[in-house]
Protein backbone atom coordinates (compact mmCIF):
# COMPACT_ATOMS: atom_id res chain seq x y z
CA UNK A 1 0.00 0.00 0.00
CA UNK A 2 2.67 2.37 1.00
CA UNK A 3 4.25 2.10 -3.35
CA UNK A 4 0.54 2.94 -3.98
CA UNK A 5 0.38 5.53 -1.71
CA UNK A 6 3.97 6.52 -2.79
CA UNK A 7 3.27 6.71 -6.66
CA UNK A 8 0.04 8.51 -6.49
CA UNK A 9 1.89 11.06 -4.25
CA UNK A 10 4.57 11.61 -7.02
CA UNK A 11 1.91 12.57 -9.40
CA UNK A 12 0.05 14.94 -7.26
CA UNK A 13 3.57 16.44 -6.56
CA UNK A 14 4.04 17.02 -10.08
CA UNK A 15 0.67 18.88 -10.30
CA UNK A 16 1.79 20.91 -7.39
CA UNK A 17 4.84 21.78 -8.45
CA UNK A 18 2.97 23.39 -11.65
CA UNK A 19 0.81 24.96 -9.36
CA UNK A 20 4.39 26.42 -7.19
CA UNK A 21 4.63 27.88 -10.79
CA UNK A 22 1.48 29.67 -10.88
CA UNK A 23 1.92 31.09 -7.05
CA UNK A 24 5.44 32.53 -7.84
CA UNK A 25 3.70 34.60 -10.70
CA UNK A 26 1.02 35.34 -8.61
CA UNK A 27 3.21 36.84 -6.06
CA UNK A 28 5.52 38.24 -8.60
CA UNK A 29 2.61 40.00 -9.80
CA UNK A 30 3.00 38.65 -13.71
CA UNK A 31 -0.21 37.42 -13.82
CA UNK A 32 -3.81 38.40 -12.33
CA UNK A 33 -7.41 38.24 -11.66
CA UNK A 34 -7.75 38.94 -15.05
CA UNK A 35 -5.35 35.77 -16.38
CA UNK A 36 -7.60 33.82 -13.61
CA UNK A 37 -10.90 34.45 -15.06
CA UNK A 38 -9.86 34.27 -18.50
CA UNK A 39 -8.05 31.22 -17.89
CA UNK A 40 -10.91 29.69 -16.35
CA UNK A 41 -13.05 30.72 -19.02
CA UNK A 42 -10.49 28.86 -21.61
CA UNK A 43 -10.46 25.81 -19.28
CA UNK A 44 -13.84 25.30 -19.26
CA UNK A 45 -15.15 26.43 -22.03
CA UNK A 46 -12.31 24.79 -24.48
CA UNK A 47 -10.12 22.64 -23.04
CA UNK A 48 -11.88 20.35 -21.15
CA UNK A 49 -14.49 19.73 -23.97
CA UNK A 50 -11.43 19.08 -26.24
CA UNK A 51 -9.88 16.77 -23.80
CA UNK A 52 -13.74 14.92 -23.13
CA UNK A 53 -13.92 14.57 -27.20
CA UNK A 54 -10.27 13.02 -27.12
CA UNK A 55 -10.72 10.59 -24.69
CA UNK A 56 -14.12 9.21 -25.94
CA UNK A 57 -12.10 8.63 -29.34
CA UNK A 58 -12.23 4.68 -28.78
CA UNK A 59 -13.66 1.60 -30.15
CA UNK A 60 -17.05 1.15 -28.73
CA UNK A 61 -16.97 -1.69 -26.00
CA UNK A 62 -19.80 -3.76 -23.77
CA UNK A 63 -17.43 -3.67 -20.71
CA UNK A 64 -15.75 0.23 -20.97
CA UNK A 65 -19.71 1.65 -21.53
CA UNK A 66 -20.82 -0.88 -18.45
CA UNK A 67 -17.55 1.06 -16.82
CA UNK A 68 -18.74 4.20 -17.77
CA UNK A 69 -22.14 3.72 -16.58
CA UNK A 70 -20.87 2.48 -13.24
CA UNK A 71 -19.04 5.72 -12.45
CA UNK A 72 -21.80 7.52 -13.33
CA UNK A 73 -24.24 5.36 -10.46
CA UNK A 74 -20.91 5.73 -8.26
CA UNK A 75 -21.01 9.84 -9.05
CA UNK A 76 -24.47 9.41 -8.20
CA UNK A 77 -23.88 7.62 -4.68
CA UNK A 78 -21.30 9.86 -3.95
CA UNK A 79 -22.67 13.24 -4.16
CA UNK A 80 -26.10 11.83 -2.29
CA UNK A 81 -23.77 11.20 0.59
CA UNK A 82 -22.55 14.37 0.57
CA UNK A 83 -25.62 16.60 0.93
CA UNK A 84 -26.59 13.55 3.74
CA UNK A 85 -23.32 15.38 5.38
CA UNK A 86 -23.56 18.46 4.42
CA UNK A 87 -27.50 18.71 5.71
CA UNK A 88 -26.53 16.72 8.53
CA UNK A 89 -23.80 18.81 10.03
CA UNK A 90 -24.08 22.39 8.62
CA UNK A 91 -27.58 22.99 9.07
CA UNK A 92 -27.80 26.20 10.24
CA UNK A 93 -29.20 29.22 7.82
CA UNK A 94 -25.93 31.42 7.38
CA UNK A 95 -23.70 32.26 4.80
CA UNK A 96 -20.93 30.19 6.09
CA UNK A 97 -23.35 27.21 6.17
CA UNK A 98 -24.09 27.75 3.22
CA UNK A 99 -20.38 27.55 1.93
CA UNK A 100 -19.25 24.77 3.80
CA UNK A 101 -22.54 22.81 2.66
CA UNK A 102 -21.33 23.51 -0.83
CA UNK A 103 -17.84 22.66 -0.08
CA UNK A 104 -18.74 19.15 1.36
CA UNK A 105 -20.64 17.84 -1.56
CA UNK A 106 -18.93 19.33 -4.53
CA UNK A 107 -15.46 18.54 -5.31
CA UNK A 108 -13.01 20.30 -8.00
CA UNK A 109 -13.15 17.36 -10.33
CA UNK A 110 -12.56 18.94 -13.26
CA UNK A 111 -9.66 21.11 -12.29
CA UNK A 112 -7.66 18.30 -9.83
CA UNK A 113 -9.93 15.33 -11.45
CA UNK A 114 -8.66 15.28 -14.50
CA UNK A 115 -5.14 16.28 -14.57
CA UNK A 116 -4.52 13.50 -11.94
CA UNK A 117 -6.38 10.89 -13.59
CA UNK A 118 -4.66 11.16 -17.00
CA UNK A 119 -1.27 11.20 -15.18
CA UNK A 120 -2.14 7.75 -13.35
CA UNK A 121 -4.67 6.03 -16.49
CA UNK A 122 -4.31 8.07 -19.36
CA UNK A 123 -7.47 8.68 -21.53
CA UNK A 124 -9.10 6.04 -19.68
CA UNK A 125 -9.39 7.80 -16.71
CA UNK A 126 -10.81 11.08 -18.07
CA UNK A 127 -12.91 8.92 -19.86
CA UNK A 128 -14.48 7.45 -16.72
CA UNK A 129 -13.59 10.47 -14.84
CA UNK A 130 -16.28 12.20 -17.13
CA UNK A 131 -19.00 10.04 -15.79
CA UNK A 132 -18.44 11.55 -12.11
CA UNK A 133 -18.11 15.03 -13.38
CA UNK A 134 -21.28 14.66 -15.15
CA UNK A 135 -22.72 14.13 -11.64
CA UNK A 136 -21.06 16.85 -10.42
CA UNK A 137 -22.38 19.58 -13.02
CA UNK A 138 -25.57 18.44 -12.54
CA UNK A 139 -25.21 18.74 -8.99
CA UNK A 140 -23.82 21.98 -8.85
CA UNK A 141 -26.15 23.32 -10.60
CA UNK A 142 -29.35 22.40 -8.70
CA UNK A 143 -28.12 22.15 -5.47
CA UNK A 144 -25.21 24.05 -5.42
CA UNK A 145 -26.73 26.65 -7.30
CA UNK A 146 -30.01 26.63 -4.65
CA UNK A 147 -27.00 26.78 -1.38
CA UNK A 148 -25.18 29.90 -2.85
CA UNK A 149 -28.39 32.16 -4.45
CA UNK A 150 -30.05 31.49 -0.66
CA UNK A 151 -32.34 29.68 -2.32
CA UNK A 152 -32.98 32.72 -4.12
CA UNK A 153 -32.17 31.30 -7.66
CA UNK A 154 -34.82 29.31 -9.06
CA UNK A 155 -33.95 26.06 -11.00
CA UNK A 156 -33.38 25.99 -14.89
CA UNK A 157 -33.14 22.85 -16.96
CA UNK A 158 -31.88 25.21 -19.76
CA UNK A 159 -28.95 26.45 -17.07
CA UNK A 160 -28.25 22.68 -16.29
CA UNK A 161 -28.43 21.18 -20.12
CA UNK A 162 -27.10 24.14 -21.63
CA UNK A 163 -23.99 23.76 -19.63
CA UNK A 164 -20.23 23.50 -21.36
CA UNK A 165 -19.99 20.17 -19.30
CA UNK A 166 -23.14 18.65 -19.84
CA UNK A 167 -23.13 19.61 -23.58
CA UNK A 168 -19.13 18.39 -24.04
CA UNK A 169 -19.79 14.77 -22.69
CA UNK A 170 -23.17 14.71 -25.07
CA UNK A 171 -21.26 15.17 -27.91
CA UNK A 172 -18.00 13.10 -26.64
CA UNK A 173 -20.64 10.22 -25.54
CA UNK A 174 -22.31 10.47 -29.25
CA UNK A 175 -19.42 10.11 -31.52
CA UNK A 176 -18.55 7.14 -29.08
CA UNK A 177 -21.68 5.17 -29.15
CA UNK A 178 -21.77 5.95 -32.74
CA UNK A 179 -17.85 4.46 -33.03
CA UNK A 180 -17.42 7.85 -35.21
CA UNK A 181 -13.51 8.79 -35.90
CA UNK A 182 -12.63 12.30 -36.16
CA UNK A 183 -10.50 12.90 -39.19
CA UNK A 184 -6.66 13.55 -38.26
CA UNK A 185 -6.93 17.47 -39.84
CA UNK A 186 -9.93 18.05 -36.80
CA UNK A 187 -8.34 15.65 -34.19
CA UNK A 188 -5.00 16.89 -34.08
CA UNK A 189 -5.75 20.62 -32.95
CA UNK A 190 -8.03 19.24 -30.81
CA UNK A 191 -6.03 17.19 -29.42
CA UNK A 192 -3.34 19.72 -28.13
CA UNK A 193 -5.92 22.06 -27.06
CA UNK A 194 -6.46 19.03 -24.61
CA UNK A 195 -2.85 18.36 -23.73
CA UNK A 196 -3.19 22.36 -21.74
CA UNK A 197 -5.88 20.09 -19.26
CA UNK A 198 -3.15 19.72 -16.96
CA UNK A 199 -0.93 22.92 -17.14
CA UNK A 200 -3.33 25.45 -17.36
CA UNK A 201 -5.54 24.66 -14.29
CA UNK A 202 -2.61 23.99 -12.21
CA UNK A 203 -1.46 27.48 -12.78
CA UNK A 204 -4.42 29.04 -12.25
CA UNK A 205 -5.03 27.43 -9.15
CA UNK A 206 -1.30 28.29 -8.21
CA UNK A 207 -2.57 31.83 -8.96
CA UNK A 208 -5.72 31.57 -6.74
CA UNK A 209 -3.37 30.18 -3.61
CA UNK A 210 -1.15 33.33 -4.09
CA UNK A 211 -3.89 35.32 -3.59
CA UNK A 212 -5.93 34.00 -0.46
CA UNK A 213 -5.88 34.32 2.93
CA UNK A 214 -4.75 30.81 4.28
CA UNK A 215 -5.33 31.70 8.08
CA UNK A 216 -9.14 32.59 7.49
CA UNK A 217 -9.67 29.36 5.89
CA UNK A 218 -8.38 27.46 8.61
CA UNK A 219 -10.55 29.58 11.69
CA UNK A 220 -13.47 27.81 13.32
CA UNK A 221 -13.97 23.98 14.04
CA UNK A 222 -17.12 24.04 11.58
CA UNK A 223 -14.20 25.08 8.87
CA UNK A 224 -12.12 21.68 10.25
CA UNK A 225 -15.04 19.58 10.11
CA UNK A 226 -16.14 20.21 6.70
CA UNK A 227 -12.26 20.25 4.89
CA UNK A 228 -12.46 16.67 7.06
CA UNK A 229 -15.67 15.34 5.39
CA UNK A 230 -14.39 16.93 1.92
CA UNK A 231 -10.73 15.58 1.85
CA UNK A 232 -11.23 12.60 4.00
CA UNK A 233 -14.58 10.87 4.78
CA UNK A 234 -16.13 11.38 1.46
CA UNK A 235 -13.15 9.70 -0.63
CA UNK A 236 -12.98 7.05 2.15
CA UNK A 237 -16.70 6.68 1.44
CA UNK A 238 -16.22 6.26 -2.58
CA UNK A 239 -13.22 3.48 -1.86
CA UNK A 240 -16.58 1.85 0.35
CA UNK A 241 -18.82 2.08 -2.60
CA UNK A 242 -16.10 1.06 -5.06
CA UNK A 243 -15.43 -2.23 -2.80
CA UNK A 244 -18.87 -3.26 -2.21
CA UNK A 245 -19.85 -3.20 -6.18
CA UNK A 246 -17.04 -4.81 -7.16
CA UNK A 247 -16.07 -1.90 -10.26
CA UNK A 248 -13.63 -2.17 -11.97
CA UNK A 249 -9.74 -1.29 -11.06
CA UNK A 250 -9.16 1.68 -13.47
CA UNK A 251 -12.86 2.83 -12.68
CA UNK A 252 -12.35 3.08 -8.94
CA UNK A 253 -8.94 5.33 -9.33
CA UNK A 254 -11.15 7.55 -11.21
CA UNK A 255 -13.92 8.55 -9.55
CA UNK A 256 -11.68 8.06 -5.99
CA UNK A 257 -8.90 10.72 -7.55
CA UNK A 258 -12.32 12.98 -8.65
CA UNK A 259 -14.03 12.50 -4.89
CA UNK A 260 -10.30 12.76 -3.23
CA UNK A 261 -10.09 16.83 -4.74
CA UNK A 262 -10.54 19.64 -2.92
CA UNK A 263 -14.05 22.08 -2.81
CA UNK A 264 -14.72 23.04 -5.89
CA UNK A 265 -13.19 26.58 -7.52
CA UNK A 266 -16.84 27.37 -8.55
CA UNK A 267 -17.46 28.26 -4.90
CA UNK A 268 -15.83 31.13 -5.12
CA UNK A 269 -17.44 32.07 -8.13
CA UNK A 270 -20.77 31.26 -6.71
CA UNK A 271 -19.75 33.62 -4.11
CA UNK A 272 -19.09 36.36 -6.11
CA UNK A 273 -22.31 36.22 -8.37
CA UNK A 274 -24.48 36.38 -5.36
CA UNK A 275 -22.98 38.94 -3.67
CA UNK A 276 -21.49 36.86 -0.68
CA UNK A 277 -18.28 36.70 1.50
CA UNK A 278 -16.16 36.01 -1.28
CA UNK A 279 -13.02 36.48 1.12
CA UNK A 280 -14.31 33.30 3.26
CA UNK A 281 -14.92 31.14 -0.21
CA UNK A 282 -11.61 31.78 -1.54
CA UNK A 283 -9.47 30.60 1.81
CA UNK A 284 -11.81 27.73 2.14
CA UNK A 285 -10.81 26.81 -1.75
CA UNK A 286 -7.24 27.57 -1.13
CA UNK A 287 -7.16 25.87 2.29
CA UNK A 288 -8.65 23.18 1.13
CA UNK A 289 -6.37 22.60 -1.78
CA UNK A 290 -3.14 22.93 0.32
CA UNK A 291 -3.65 20.11 2.40
CA UNK A 292 -4.99 18.28 -0.35
CA UNK A 293 -1.63 17.85 -1.40
CA UNK A 294 -1.22 15.66 1.74
CA UNK A 295 -4.59 13.90 1.86
CA UNK A 296 -4.73 13.30 -2.19
CA UNK A 297 -1.89 10.76 -2.46
CA UNK A 298 -3.28 8.84 0.87
CA UNK A 299 -6.80 8.27 -0.12
CA UNK A 300 -6.21 7.82 -3.88
CA UNK A 301 -3.27 5.72 -2.98
CA UNK A 302 -5.93 3.59 -0.86
CA UNK A 303 -8.29 2.92 -3.82
CA UNK A 304 -5.49 2.11 -5.88
CA UNK A 305 -4.44 -0.87 -3.20
CA UNK A 306 -7.21 -2.05 -2.37
CA UNK A 307 -10.01 -1.56 -5.26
Amino acid sequence: MLHSVWTVGQQVLILFILAGIGFALGKAEMIGEKFSRDGSQLVMYVVSPCMMVVAFQRSFEAEGFHNFCMALLLGLLIHAFGVVMAQLFFHKKTEKADDLRFSVVHSNCGFMGYPLQTALLGTIGVFYGSAFCTVFTLFVWTYGLVQMSGGRQALSLKTILLNPGILSVVVALALYLGNVSLPELILTPVTYLSQLNTPLPMIIVGYQLSQANLLAAFRGWDTWLAIFLRLIVTPAAAIGFCLLLHVDHAVAVAVVSAAAAPCAALLSIFSARYGRDTALASSLVAGETLLSALTMPLMVGLAVALC
